[in-house]
């Protein structure tokens, strides 16, 4: 029986509550005025969750990449790429339809399938298609996993850090791109082998406090980049928004590390469990239950005022949409679509 590590399941489901606080926190961010207090409330409690993602991308390459790659490469494909495809087939479907029937758009067939393959249906499923694209290429990193030192794998991410972290500041401060590609060292792979490294080399506690001030730095970086480079465009400008920018790495890096540590005090719990298991459900319908909660029941952050309705509707737009997962996974046939 394989070994159990609890601190993924509380990860998984501190990130998927995570995700669904941005979007709600979003629909101030883009409305409001930068100058407005509710604007800066906002921004101010969005700055420490830009983290989450990048656990996800991260838990996913610790379970699958630090396993002996002995397994074939098309069956490992078929196992992983059902669970990831099928719901991005089904869930694009569901928000193309409502796209017809909320926003009074209109789609040819063929439209309709550009539309899936640029992932331009709907904004929060480009998160499948990169999970896919991470799938795809497990198989052949799992191999790169398994064979290289520890201190290769400490140049690899290195380079990540290099190409994805750092080099994207040339282009915003100083208005040019460097030639050089990133190839192998794109964003979401290097989370994706970071996930592995900390697993198969955790960082001594000793080091938290180092990892906490940093974090903490990171979020001063992101609330106050986020506000300077807004005020100074006149628009909202989410650079350091992104999650492969230094100020949320620094986070991501702790919040891992710590609940790494954690691990031996962390009990299970079915509750958590089960949120754990419904966080891709929860993660493709709350943006629809964020809709229709604003449309038939009011409720959205600007309820009351942003001071309580960020809370409640955050709050609600969880539990509804862990609610309908809850159901989904009980119904026969429904099992490919929330896996």
């Amino acid at each position: 029986m394989k070994e159990r590590y609890e601190y993924m399941d509380w990860l998984r489901v501190l990130a998927i509550i995570t995700v669904v606080g941005i979007h709600v926190l979003s629909k101030i961010i883009n409305a409001e005025a930068p100058e407005a207090w509710e604007w800066k409330l906002a921004n101010a409690i969005d700055s420490a969750l830009r983290w989450c993602v990048p656990v996800f991308f991260m838990l996913s390459g610790a379970l699958l990449l630090t396993r002996k790659p002995d397994e074939p490469v098309w069956s490992f494909l078929k196992k992983r790429l059902a669970k990831a495809f099928i719901p991005l087939l089904f869930w694009s479907g569901v928000y193309l339809l409502y796209r017809i029937l909320e926003q009074g758009r209109s789609y040819t067939v063929g439209e309709a399938l550009t539309l899936f393959l640029t992932d331009d249906i709907y904004y929060h499923l480009w998160f499948l298609y990169t999970i896919i694209g991470l799938y795809l290429m497990a198989p052949f990193l799992r191999i790169l996993v398994d064979r290289m030192s520890k201190r290769t794998f400490e140049y690899f991410l290195l380079f990540w850090v290099i190409f994805s972290v750092l080099m994207p500041f040339v282009n915003k401060f100083l208005g040019f791109d460097i030639a050089f590609g990133a190839g192998m060292f794109e964003p979401y792979i290097g989370y994706f082998m970071l996930g592995a490294y900390l697993f198969l080399y955790p960082i001594d506690k000793k080091h938290l406090p180092l990892l906490g001030v940093a974090a903490v730095l990171g979020y001063f970086g992101t609330y106050l980049g986020t506000e300077s480079l807004t005020d100074y465009k006149g628009e909202l400008d989410e650079f350091f928004y992104e999650h492969y920018r230094p100020n949320s790495l620094a986070i991501t890096l702790f919040i891992f590390t710590a609940f790494q540590h954690l691990n031996p005090r962390l009990q299970a719990n079915k509750f958590i469990t089960s949120i754990s298991s419904a966080t891709l459900g929860i993660y493709v319908i709350h943006p629809l239950v964020q809709f229709y909660l604003d449309k038939y029941a009011g409720i959205n952050p600007a309820l009351v005022n942003p001071g309580v309705g960020i809370l409640l509707s955050w709050t609600v737009i969880f539990f509804v949409s862990y609610g309908i997962i809850l159901v989904l996974q009980k119904l026969p046939g429904t099992r490919h679509i929330v896996p």
